[in-house]
């Protein structure tokens, strides 16, 4: 099982938990949240993910942590959030909003694309960037959506000598720009 259907298993794990505890069903969520029922569906089943600010809505309504919805058990729990300390993903993402981060320190090899969007730690500070490594798979280029961070050029050999890797990004407002 992938990352990311352990993620969906656990988070629909988590809600169905809550609703039950809260004595909530699907349809007091899509009548009191006006929550599309396909949507609640979906989340309640584990086949898809809600954005960070559904998931937010969904924590205040159940009067429980984000937390509470999307940590666990799953992996010896390696998601945690990230609150955006920078602006390097504007618009996508801003300072202070929040992503959801799968814990690792090296680079996904098993993405035969060579790219990936991370948490990481450069000159001191933590920031996320995409990765890409060039078709010669000599260089890789961390990418910012803003278009005032430069892009940063790294020897694929002297990666890990220059950032540290926290983790991937699987999950934020704006899901499509972490594909």
């Amino acid at each position: 099982m992938d990352k990311d259907s352990k993620y969906k298993k656990l988070f629909s794990k988590n809600l169905n938990y809550y609703m039950t505890l809260k004595n909530k069903t699907q349809t007091d969520i899509i009548n009191d949240l006006d929550i599309n029922k396909s949507a609640i569906s979906s989340w309640c089943n584990g086949t898809r993910l809600p954005r960070m600010n559904k998931v937010q809505l969904l924590a205040d309504y159940l009067n429980i942590n984000v937390s509470d919805l999307i940590e666990g058990s799953c992996d010896n729990n390696n998601y945690f959030e990230f609150i955006s300390e920078d602006d390097s993903m504007y618009p996508i993402l801003d300072i202070g909003d929040i992503a959801l981060i799968y814990k690792q320190n090296v680079i996904d090899k098993t993405d035969n694309k060579n790219k990936g969007t991370y948490l990481i730690k450069l000159n001191g500070k933590n920031t996320i960037r995409k990765f890409v490594l060039d078709k010669e798979k000599n260089v890789y280029q961390l990418i910012a959506k803003n278009t005032c961070c430069k892009t940063i050029d790294i020897p694929a050999d002297n990666l890990y000598d220059t950032v540290q890797i926290i983790g991937k990004v699987v999950k934020a407002e704006n899901e499509s720009a972490f594909k």
